[in-house]
């Protein structure tokens, strides 16, 4: 089987972020001719918009704004890991495009829930929001605690602690602990945002609380025989 090009990719993710908006123009004949675009903090209706009309599809286009988000973000970080060695720089690019997949998976799954519910004329709520942003988080930390024992000790990624940065060892010893958190906490936050009962404030405690998970155990993290 061929191996995916980075083209290939990028069309791949332009054909998925069209999705909200192909949904919209197939259900665009059976809506009225006045749809609800905005809700306040109590759940009602306070602006409306023509079925056809820019709001609606700006909502149904909001995907490609990930990838564009996405796409910006992988080159800034990329251009910044250049001056790494060509291993670093390799392993920042992979985490990236990663990151830019599970960008456009956020967006897109944002403006398909929005498109859906005004088609449908259904109040949306933020609970989905949530889920899906912590399901994205949980991913990111997946792949980037996979991703991270490849670094080689650098000075602009990885976890940089003072201990890590004490000599090489020191430096593969606390990216490999610092991926094993990652992954776990990633884990942790995928099962737990996939919950049917998660409600939007759990949804964040949890999403904070595998954050906190990641970082302060890292910080913390002295390497064991050579913690005193």
């Amino acid at each position: 089987m061929r191996k995916l090009t980075e083209r290939d990719i990028l069309i791949l993710e332009l054909i998925f972020c069209g999705l909200p908006l192909a949904y919209y123009l197939l259900r665009l004949p059976l809506m009225p001719e006045t749809v609800p675009v905005h809700w306040n903090a109590s759940g009602e209706a306070d602006r409306f918009a023509g079925r056809f009309s820019f709001d609606m599809l700006f909502t149904s286009v909001t995907g490609y704004l990930g990838l564009l988000f996405g796409i910006g973000l992988r080159r800034l970080i990329c251009s910044i890991s250049k001056s790494e060695s060509q291993q670093n720089a390799a392993t920042v690019e992979r985490i990236m495009k990663w990151t830019q997949a599970f960008m456009c998976l956020l967006f897109t799954g944002m403006s398909l829930y929005y498109v859906n519910h005004i088609t449908l004329s259904k109040t949306p709520g933020s609970d989905f929001i949530m889920k899906l942003g912590g399901v994205v988080i949980g991913l990111v930390l997946i792949v980037t605690g996979n991703q991270l024992p490849k670094l080689r000790r650098n000075g602009t990624s990885g976890a940089r602690t003072k201990y890590s940065m004490s000599s090489d060892e020191a430096w593969q010893r606390t990216q490999r602990y610092a991926g094993c958190v990652m992954i776990l906490a990633g884990v942790a936050l995928l099962a737990v945002s996939l919950l049917p009962s998660m409600t939007t404030g759990a949804a964040a405690a949890a999403i904070a609380a595998a954050l906190i998970a990641v970082v302060v155990p890292v910080v913390l993290y002295r390497g064991g025989k050579n913690q005193r």
